[in-house]
């Protein structure tokens, strides 16, 4: 999960880089077919042609829709909102899918976990500053990107071992190419600055996204082994890494440096997301042991 985070990060300070020279449908064709090309050559020869037929597996396209719908929304955040903000604002993904979990899965939830909850919401909007000068409506967008997020992980899980990594990859650049394709003619008309008009990239662009395309294969690979093969309890607080290689790298690459109140809110993001782990652990244990107990009976 550390592999995927510093690999996230760096395609997102690539990403964001570029941003400032190209449009964003034009930077995911760009980054999507190097990730396509590089997705393809691992699959035949890791896993072997044969194995692209998993790419129809049902949970596999809807990971990859999720997946792939981050993609136009968070380049966009990209042309708006340092790096950092960005990055510590999707960290709040597991307390929706612990909210997602009351709904979907019937869960009960505790006092505790809630109160983790709202000690890391309280973090965002420390980060956000809603009603401030210094607030930006496309941190919304960030809010609805980590609820993607939660969907993406939800599937993630229901794959399991129908279909190899690779092909995961290589499903979610296929979708998300296709996606920035056909929200192109939707999101032009609206004059927003990162759905320009296409232009002629130059060369140092265009190998940007190319790199970006292939950090984006890595860090989906190592992203969905993690979560696929992990305990998710013990899997899970290492994302929070792509946190500190977001701060780092905004600012060695971009000079943008976050406030004293924006820090303590990402410190509470992730003070509260370790604590619910933590609880989820403990629940885990506790269940498992009622379960050997009532075996044993």
């Amino acid at each position: 999960m550390m592999l995927a985070s510093a690999c996230f990060s760096s395609n997102d300070i690539c990403t964001k880089i570029a941003v400032q020279y190209l449009p964003a449908p034009e930077i995911i064709a760009i980054r999507g077919g190097t990730a396509f090309v590089f997705a393809f050559v691992l699959v035949c020869f890791v896993h072997g042609i044969s194995q692209l037929k998993t790419i129809a597996n049902r949970n596999v396209f809807w990971r990859s829709l999720f997946e792939g719908s981050v993609g136009p929304m968070i380049i966009t955040c990209y042309a708006f909102l340092p790096l950092a903000t960005v990055t510590a604002v999707m960290q709040v993904g597991p307390f929706l899918g612990m909210i997602a979990g009351i709904y979907l899965f019937k869960e009960s939830v505790g006092w505790r976990r809630w109160c983790a909850a709202f000690v890391a919401f309280f973090g965002v909007l420390l980060i956000i500053k809603p009603g401030g000068d210094a607030f930006q409506p496309m941190a919304l967008v960030v809010l609805a990107i980590a609820a993607v997020g939660v969907g993406r992980d939800i599937q993630s899980r229901k794959i399991g071992n129908a279909a190899p990594p690779f092909v995961v990859s290589l499903a979610t650049t296929m979708t998300g190419t296709m996606l920035a394709f056909l929200l192109t003619p939707i999101m032009q008309p609206f004059g927003i600055r990162a759905w320009g008009p296409w232009l002629w990239p130059d060369l140092h662009s265009f190998l940007l996204c190319c790199l970006a395309g292939v950090l984006m294969v890595l860090a989906n690979t190592f992203s969905f082994l993690a979560f696929r093969t992990g305990d998710m309890s013990v899997v899970s607080p290492f994302r929070y890494f792509y946190l500190f290689f977001a701060v780092i790298g905004g600012a060695i690459v971009f000079s943008e440096y976050p406030d004293l109140l924006s820090l303590f809110g990402m410190a509470l993001i992730v003070a509260g997301g370790i604590y619910l782990l933590h609880r989820e652990r403990l629940r885990a244990k506790h269940a498992a042991a009622i379960a050997a107990v009532s075996a044993g009976q």
